[in-house]
């Protein structure tokens, strides 16, 4: 099995994951009040981490009802646009395929209100992965979400993920 390909649908994963948010640090001292809603932020994150849950119970199926589905370029992952939540969903559901244990984790991530109804998450992190033959595969990676209120629910309308650069 080539490392890559399971490492690249978990990066799509993590474009959308993230990991169950210890704190919010958020700029206030230079934002206007609606833009540091403590009720929209705390909503975007506890969102964000039922959503991660699912994911690292690899529950892709609750995982995706977290996904506004749009046709409009949803998630870009190191330059490649899943243009359909289908797209994503697929692209994820293959990378899986012999994945039995994820676990990803956010390094503070930074909750930004645009209104009542969005926001914007971002975030660096960690993702840890076990294949089902034993090997492991670690990787960081930097993640920005665009959540909107939906019926009431948050959900992401756009993520967007890149990881960072080998290091010689």
């Amino acid at each position: 099995m080539n490392l890559s390909s399971p490492l690249l649908a978990l990066a799509a994963c993590a474009t959308l994951l993230g990991a169950a948010p210890l704190t919010c640090v958020a700029e206030t001292t230079s934002l206007p009040p609606s833009f540091t809603d403590p009720a929209v932020e705390k909503a975007v994150l506890q969102a964000n981490a039922e959503m991660i849950a699912a994911a690292n119970r690899l529950d892709m199926d609750r995982f995706f009802s977290f996904i506004v589905d749009t046709d409009r370029g949803m998630i870009v992952q190191n330059g490649t646009i899943f243009r359909t939540r289908r797209n994503a969903y697929e692209a994820v559901k293959r990378g899986l395929r012999g994945v039995v244990k994820v676990d990803r984790r956010l390094d503070n991530p930074q909750v930004t209100v645009i209104s009542p109804e969005s926001a914007i998450l971002v975030s660096d992190g960690s993702l840890a992965a076990v294949l089902e033959d034993g090997r492991e595969m670690k990787s960081r990676f930097a993640v920005s979400l665009v959540w909107v209120r939906r019926d009431g629910r948050w959900m992401v309308l756009h993520g967007h993920y890149s990881m960072p650069a080998a290091r010689p």
